[in-house]
């Protein structure tokens, strides 16, 4: 064998360096093949995956918030039922993170948002977290709840 290679030194060479080149060129049509095709998703997350869908939604849901606030208290109405504590994380702008909790406290059932906050993590990814509640008022001063309705008409 070590003399055979001794006496075909250029063509062991050639062999090598033509394997090489095939194997790579095997992965590019491989890679590009599979970039081709459509995602596919695990069926637990199929869910999460028409993400436009999802931001469509997400801002639909978080239009029905009239106020939010840093403090406990929306100048010009009046809070009347505290519904939860709402907290979101992972979004890439701190935009996305506030119209996530908007949405997630719309979700519960609440029109306003108080104690308002904002965190970016280590990640580079932002959370924002908050007090989802129930207003009535309004910012000109009057007794009627975002919808028109009085608030003893309830």
């Amino acid at each position: 064998m070590i003399e055979w290679l001794r006496q075909n030194y250029v063509t062991a060479v050639i062999a090598i360096v033509a394997i090489v080149v095939l194997w790579r060129l095997l992965r590019r049509i491989r890679r590009r093949r599979r970039l081709s095709r459509p995602v596919m998703l695990h069926p637990k997350l199929q869910k999460y995956g028409g993400s436009q869908q999802l931001a469509l939604d997400r801002r639909r849901e978080a239009e029905k918030i009239v106020a939010t606030s840093s403090t406990t208290e929306i100048a010009g109405y009046r809070v009347v039922e505290q519904v939860e504590a709402v907290f979101v994380d992972g979004f890439a702008r701190p935009e996305e993170a506030l119209e996530g909790l908007k949405a997630a406290a719309a979700m519960k059932g609440a029109n306003a948002l108080t104690n308002v906050r904002q965190e970016r993590s280590s990640a580079g990814r932002y959370s924002a977290g908050g007090d989802a509640v129930k207003v009535v008022g309004s910012a000109d001063g009057g007794d009627t709840d975002p919808a028109g309705t009085p608030p003893d008409a309830t």
